[in-house]
């Protein structure tokens, strides 16, 4: 599990809202047997950088670029992974401008450029035990048979409509980014501070 401060890219709260309609979404032959630690809650997010504690509030802030504008994000494909926390999770188009920030970031800090499958957005978290059984696959399927996936050229589209109704989402600006403690469940997990991007 995550410990520890990590440096999140967020949608904006209408967006959020949409793609948390996505993220609840339930296989019709769910077999998972540990509810308690499959599907929890949690916000979507790109995760930037995950940083080793103690890292002082003051220089995590100096590590974001003073003029940083609201980054444009773009959905490639919806991917299965081979992770708790990359179950399954929207592959991101890495734009120059997301990998400057994550450059940025990371070299500000002094740390590795260790963040795995980057940019992505993961969209549930499902143990091991309940992939083996291939609840992973089931969710992924689930959101292509009920047409909740439309691939346009190169990218993707997610319906997050109510019911019958269309609400397609390829892409967004992320307004913020959040300071979150990742530490324990994480339905546990607690943002501290929110930057407003410009």
């Amino acid at each position: 599990m995550h410990t520890g401060l990590t440096l999140w890219l967020v949608p904006s709260p209408e967006d959020s809202a949409r793609l948390q309609k996505i993220m609840q979404i339930r296989p019709s032959q769910s077999s998972s047997q540990s509810s308690e630690t499959s599907y929890p809650k949690f916000h979507p997010h790109i995760t930037l950088a995950s940083l080793p504690d103690p890292v002082p509030l003051a220089t995590i802030l100096s590590s974001i670029p003073d003029a940083q504008r609201a980054l444009p994000v773009t959905f490639d494909a919806v991917e299965v992974g081979d992770h708790f926390f990359r179950s399954v999770y929207i592959a991101v188009r890495p734009t120059a401008a997301l990998r400057d920030l994550h450059h940025h970031v990371h070299a500000k800090l002094g740390i590795p450029e260790k963040t795995p499958k980057y940019p992505h957005i993961s969209l549930c978290y499902i143990t091991d035990d309940d992939a083996a059984a291939g609840e992973r696959t089931k969710y992924s399927r689930e959101l292509e048979q009920s047409g909740r996936i439309r691939k346009d050229g190169n990218s993707v589209s997610l319906n997050c409509g109510e019911s019958n109704e269309d609400d397609w989402l390829s892409e967004f600006n992320s307004p913020e980014i959040w300071i979150a403690r990742c530490e324990g469940p994480v339905e546990t997990w607690a943002v501290e501070k929110k930057i407003s991007l410009r």
